[in-house]
């Protein structure tokens, strides 16, 4: 996948790849590594933590390395593009300038789009439109299907709800 996003974004002049923890970590190395390969400069591969206040925000010194630099922010996929929006804004919180925003797959093209996310370039790798939909309106929460805890966020979830 980090090749395929090098790939992707090779166009662009790039010095960081950013990503939301935990698993843009993955995603934010090996696409640096990758465009450091094609471009033969150094491109750093860095990840936001989310903060106290459900933003997302640079620790371990990660925001000296985004302050002043081209960053393409990357994300696994997007429904509503929250978490890619809340790593926008903490690379243009310690002066980093986004240059692109791109996802492995996006799954509301009407919903997550260049002008939702604030940005002037937004691509994704796939589409994938997938219907997301509120409790009051899931069949399987009227159904009494039982919610998966083990992956996702449905424990979180359940948490929030007792």
């Amino acid at each position: 996948m980090g090749k395929l996003f090098a790939e992707a974004f090779n166009d662009l002049d790039i010095d960081v790849v950013a990503a939301p923890a935990l698993g843009g970590i993955i995603l934010s190395q090996w696409t640096a590594h990758h465009l450091t390969q094609l471009k033969g400069k150094e491109i750093l591969g860095v990840y936001t933590e989310k903060g106290p206040d459900k933003t997302m925000l640079f620790t371990r010194g990660y925001d000296q390395l985004v302050a002043g630099k081209k960053v393409l922010v990357i994300e696994d996929l997007t429904s509503t593009g929250g978490s890619v929006k809340k790593v926008v804004e903490a690379v243009r919180t310690v002066g980093g300038e986004v240059v692109a925003v791109g996802v492995m797959v996006n799954r509301d093209t009407k919903l997550v789009t260049k002008e939702s996310i604030g940005v002037s370039d937004f691509r994704a790798l796939g589409v994938m439109e997938i219907v997301s939909y509120e409790e009051a309106e899931c069949e399987l929460c009227k159904n009494g299907v039982p919610i998966n805890i083990t992956a996702g966020h449905g424990k979180k979830y359940l948490e929030a709800r007792s």
